[in-house]
């Protein structure tokens, strides 16, 4: 009796104890279950199941012992994860984070980022071409780089793994190019330049124009609003955006004419200066004819032989000049006044010659206390015609009287 007390206890205890057992490896399967679970949709490092793990769910007993579910990491590097499943032989694609970025960084014009199934071709594209940034300065689209090589706006890629794809822009700077004044020749080279670029500025020539009494010579190159560079040849150092300008300066030509004398003062001069002329006065070569300034014309009225020409316009002005015969017109006076003198003298020392030569009868002077005798009224004897007589000096015995002879 004690005996058969003992075994029904025994086996009581025995079962007890088997379902404690049970009860415990039920609930560490469970357990097991729950924690490969939430371990498989754990997030480390960018990858969904970053570890692998075993399904410890109980699902039937097979060949009396239970059955686990296995599943492993089929890969893991910055993407998704496939696995394999083994029991069921079935494998589920694995899929990739494609990284689409821009250089620099900061300008975010680049579309395409996501998860893509492996094998399956991810498109990428950029927004914008240009991002201007100032009105200097710009990023301009230039190529793809990393995972992808190209320069059109957009692009695609197989994803075949994680990839990343990056949209690299060139930093460009403005050169302004401008001329003074205006009307000169604009020097090439204006437009946008790749930052760190060295751009080369010439102008067309130091002198411009000419022919037409109009010309620009080149002074040098304004900067930025700096002093003048020298130089027709002008480097540019693309550092950042710049403003150049060449620096012409207006010139006009004035001509002075004369035909008599020396003129001075022709030549170029500065748009707004006053130029110095003045000419001399010739010698005349006509005796008793003075020339005389009467004046400058063309586009100076003056009648000063020196005289100031604002330029601004290319002019030109003319001596003019006069004669003065007045010492031609008094010696002639001069001359006939003398010429009449000299005919009356001669015309008179002619006729006190003839009297000289030819006197007249003299009546007879009674002699102081006598009668006058009477003479025979006799007629007065012919004239000889005698040929003239040179004057010339004559003897003081051979000189005629004074006083008319005496008739006997």
């Amino acid at each position: 009796m004690a005996l058969a007390t003992l075994i029904v206890m025994r086996a009581r205890y025995l079962r007890n104890i088997a379902i404690a057992v049970l009860a415990l490896s039920v609930g560490i399967v469970f357990l097991s279950g729950q924690i490969g679970q939430a371990a498989a949709n754990t997030y480390v490092d960018g990858c969904y199941g970053y570890y692998w793990y075993y399904n410890s769910s109980y699902y039937w007993w097979y060949y009396g012992y239970p059955y686990y579910y296995y599943a492993y990491p089929y890969s893991c590097y910055y993407g998704y994860y496939g696995y394999y499943d083994y029991y069921s032989y079935n494998y589920t694609p694995a899929k990739y984070l494609l990284t689409v970025t821009t250089d620099p960084a900061s300008l975010g014009t680049a579309t395409g980022n996501g998860t893509y199934t492996t094998g399956s071709s991810a498109g990428f594209m950029i927004t914008q071409n240009t991002i201007q940034m100032s009105p200097n300065t710009r990023y301009v689209f230039s190529h793809w780089s990393g995972d992808y090589s190209g320069v059109g706006t957009s692009g695609s890629i197989t994803m075949n793994g994680p990839r990343k794809v990056i949209a690299v822009y060139q930093l460009q700077y403005h050169l302004d190019v401008g001329v003074q004044p205006q009307s000169a020749a604009l020097p090439q080279g204006e437009g946008w330049y790749n930052a760190g670029d060295t751009v080369t500025l010439s102008v067309n020539g130091q002198i411009l124009g000419g022919q037409d009494g109009s010309r620009l010579v080149f002074q040098g190159w304004a900067v930025d609003g700096q002093n003048l560079q020298a130089g027709v040849i002008l480097p540019v150092k693309m550092d950042s955006g710049h403003v150049v300008s060449a620096q012409y300066k207006q010139q006009y030509y004035l001509k002075v004419m004369t035909d008599q004398g020396i003129a001075y003062g022709e030549g170029w001069y500065d748009a707004g200066s006053t130029a110095e002329i003045y000419v001399s006065t010739p010698v005349s070569t006509n005796y008793g004819v003075k020339i005389v300034f009467n004046g400058w014309q063309g586009d100076l009225q003056s009648n000063s032989q020196s005289a100031t020409v604002l330029m601004d316009k290319p002019k030109t002005v003319i001596a003019s000049w006069g004669s003065d015969p007045t010492v031609l017109n008094l010696t002639i006076a001069l001359g006939i006044i003398a010429a009449f003198l000299i005919a009356g003298g001669i015309l008179a020392y002619g006729a006190l010659s003839r009297r000289s030569l030819h006197p007249q009868s003299a009546k007879p002077v009674p002699a102081q206390g006598l009668t006058p005798a009477k003479t025979s009224d006799l007629s007065t004897p012919p004239k000889k015609k005698t040929a003239p007589v040179k004057k010339k000096d004559l003897p003081e015995d051979s000189k005629p009287s004074d006083q008319a002879p005496v008739t006997p």
